[in-house]
């Protein structure tokens, strides 16, 4: 009896194992499919939205296991076809995903910075961004994220918060392997101007500022 429960048991666990398995091996497909859209759609200048990319964007409602990089990917994807698009709305369901990826991982910064671009009260686009920096005060997302913000609300910063950011903004653009992301956030930020004057004062050039 116990040598057949014990087979049970362990037929139980191999299955698992398998479906495990063949859930995060999918994931991991749709995930690198969408990051190598994300990569077109940075990297060129003039990038076009494929037939196909609608129903990539489309997360699968009958997944049992989806990571929180998975659920971050799905809205960047689907905020670049929007936005390439020309679509300005902000679907709920959007923030639904990100909300879901707090849960799955609760302390990743990426998200709560997402969350942050997408939130329309200022002040809880400040929570989020305090989230971020609490669990990633090193992280590049979360550091581009304090230089967005404190660069567009500029008369309402702190004179330390503003030396601050102009410091690591001066030393993220002295390194190359965040010159997309600096790139990408500069171009859509509302205080574009005063970050490239200030580049232009410390003689650094990045291609977002011309």
């Amino acid at each position: 009896m116990k040598i057949n429960l014990l087979s049970i048991l362990s037929l139980f666990f191999a299955l698992f194992l398998l479906c495990s398995g063949y859930l995060s091996l999918q994931n991991a497909l749709i995930t690198n499919a969408i990051e190598s859209r994300l990569d077109y759609f940075s990297s060129n200048s003039n990038p076009a939205v494929r037939s196909n990319d609608t129903k990539l964007g489309e997360p699968d409602p009958n997944s049992l296991t989806t990571s929180a990089h998975l659920l971050n990917s799905f809205v960047l994807f689907n905020q670049w076809v929007a936005y390439l698009s020309q679509e300005e709305s902000t679907p709920n369901h959007w923030i639904a995903l990100l909300n879901t990826s707090t849960h799955v991982r609760p302390t990743w910064p990426n998200t709560y910075v997402e969350l942050s671009k997408l939130s329309k009260d200022q002040q809880q686009a400040s929570q989020y961004q305090q989230l971020a920096m609490l669990f990633g005060p090193y992280s590049p997302s979360s550091r581009l994220l304090a230089i967005d913000q404190t660069f567009t609300y500029w008369e309402n910063s702190h004179v330390s918060q503003r030396l601050d950011v102009s410091k690591q903004l001066i030393a993220i653009t002295r390194s190359w392997s965040h010159r997309s992301s600096l790139n990408q956030m500069i171009t859509h930020s509302k205080g574009k101007q005063r970050i490239c004057n200030l580049l232009a004062f410390n003689k650094l050039k990045v291609q977002a500022c011309g």
